[in-house]
């Protein structure tokens, strides 16, 4: 485990990046897994993983040695037949309209998006062929861990590219789904279209970007999306500009910030596969090509129903991806496609554990029926049964499985506005300084915590934001300095 801001200056990322970060923040970094076996563990376990080169060998050779001039150097490719919409880097932060023109650009080439100021980043989805650059679809040429292609669902694929800087701040991805996501190959020497100081990862290759990951049961200290709803701004935590005194105190032995992961992605090294319903932000280290493919995984459907309730208590609707909105509202595809699938594994797959997911998942079918799918009732008596099995109930939940019903039941609790209810049963009131939240101390009751957030939006109003900043100073003990 790292202090987060040492770890990246270790790494020579640049003051104007990590001089804010609090000293509070604790991270690991990803794990490498070194096969299969430990890919499939750090799958069940919802954690963030590097994986074997192989997966992503065939879409980074098909650049050759250097992706940036694979694409500009080639006036076809370079060129648009179309204008494309690319984002202001830094969409999402704290403060800013959930939906604004001014964070969005037109662009004409590929160069555009690496010359652009401020920085921009091009997620260029492939999902027709008209009007798209003259390249190959590289997400294609992904391939995926394991073998079992009947109950993978893609979704989405896209070519990612991004200058130097660029910042997507905390998010989900649409839908439950996992992601696999590789750096195309830049020249490990400095090539004409890379910029000073080159990080080198693990395996000597450039590394293009940092993603940074929370568990499932953060989302609600990183993003508060009711106060989004309210103010139709973004409303998540700032992970460069949030002094010590602004974040949730310790309590005892617990501390309510979560650790997080750090993942770096190599340029032509190891794909990343991103679980699903996991908070992330992306830093953008190096201009560079990233691409990446979504897919669903039906041994997962509980990931599908999180997403789904999470998703009714936004203002902003995501687009559903079809498997959602057509596949499980079509009782006959759930019947075909989904559970009999699900209940193969369930009777004659292995190890337990995927056996157990099976069940996970056809547990997952029953709960949302009439709500989130479409199933017939003879098909809901079928999984009745094969649940009731001894055998089957015998098996052992996994780390997903035993917190599900903590996260689902948390949507439903009453917890006033400005609030953030912890996992120890405390509470913090919080007020949104430029975005980003400021919390008071940790509280038994959330009535305690509502009359914090009065106090201290009171004293901000009339005192201005440096009483309020001096006020939690004072609270927490803290000096002027780094924490």
């Amino acid at each position: 485990e790292y202090v987060l801001v040492d770890l990246l200056r270790s790494w020579k990322l640049p003051e104007s990046v990590v001089g804010k970060i609090s000293d509070r923040w604790k991270c690991q970094i990803a794990p490498f897994a070194t096969d299969e076996a430990d890919l499939n563990q750090h799958v069940l376990d919802g954690t963030p993983v590097l994986t074997p080169s192989r997966f992503g060998q065939r879409a980074c050779s098909s650049v050759g040695e250097d992706c940036l001039e694979y694409l500009i150097d080639n006036p076809e490719r370079n060129t648009f037949p179309k204008p494309k919409i690319a984002f202001v880097a830094g969409w999402g932060r704290p403060g800013s309209i959930l939906i604004d023109d001014e964070e969005l650009r037109v662009v004409n080439s590929f160069e555009e998006v690496l010359n652009g100021d401020p920085p921009l980043n091009l997620q260029m989805f492939h999902r027709s062929d008209e009007g798209e650059p003259n390249i190959p679809r590289f997400p294609e040429f992904l391939d995926w861990p394991g073998s079992e292609g009947e109950l993978r669902v893609p979704c989405d694929m896209a070519t990612r590219v991004s200058a130097k800087q660029a910042l997507t701040w905390w998010h989900l991805d649409d839908g439950g789904e996992f992601l696999l996501q590789v750096g195309l190959p830049l020249k490990e020497v400095r090539g004409k279209h890379q910029e000073n100081p080159v990080l080198l990862g693990p395996s000597g290759k450039p590394v293009v970007k940092l993603f940074v990951f929370a568990a499932r049961n953060a989302y609600d200290i990183l993003v508060q999306d009711k106060e989004s709803n309210k103010t139709h701004r973004f409303s998540h935590l700032d992970l460069f500009n949030s002094p010590s005194h602004a974040l949730p105190e310790p309590s005892g032995d617990y501390d309510p910030l979560p650790t997080l992961w750090v993942a770096p992605l190599e340029a032509g090294g190891r794909p990343l596969l991103s679980p699903p319903n996991v908070p992330h932000l992306v830093l953008t280290l190096q201009h560079c090509v990233m691409v990446e493919e979504r897919v669903i995984h039906k041994l997962f459907l509980d990931e599908v129903h999180y997403f789904m309730e999470k998703a009714e208590g936004w203002a902003e609707r995501p687009i559903f991806y079809p498997f959602l909105k057509e596949t499980l509202q079509d009782a006959d595809k759930v019947r075909d496609e989904v559970v009999g699938p699900l209940l193969k594994v369930l009777r004659e797959g292995s190890p337990d554990q995927v056996r157990a997911r099976a069940r996970e998942s056809l547990a997952t079918v029953v709960k949302c029926a009439g709500k989130h799918f479409v199933v017939h009732p003879e098909t809901l008596s079928e999984i009745d049964t094969a649940l009731a099995d001894a055998a089957v109930q015998a098996l052992e939940k996994d780390k997903r499985a035993l917190e599900q019903e903590e996260l689902l039941q948390a949507f439903s609790r009453n917890i006033p506005d400005g609030v953030t209810a912890f996992p120890n049963d405390r509470f913090a009131g919080h007020v949104h300084i430029g975005g980003s939240p400021w919390w008071g101390p940790l509280r038994e009751t959330p009535e305690e915590a509502v009359k914090d957030r009065k106090d201290m939006i009171s004293m901000k109003n009339k005192k201005g934001l440096g009483a309020l900043d001096e006020h939690l100073r004072k609270e927490r003990g803290t000096a002027q300095g780094r924490g």
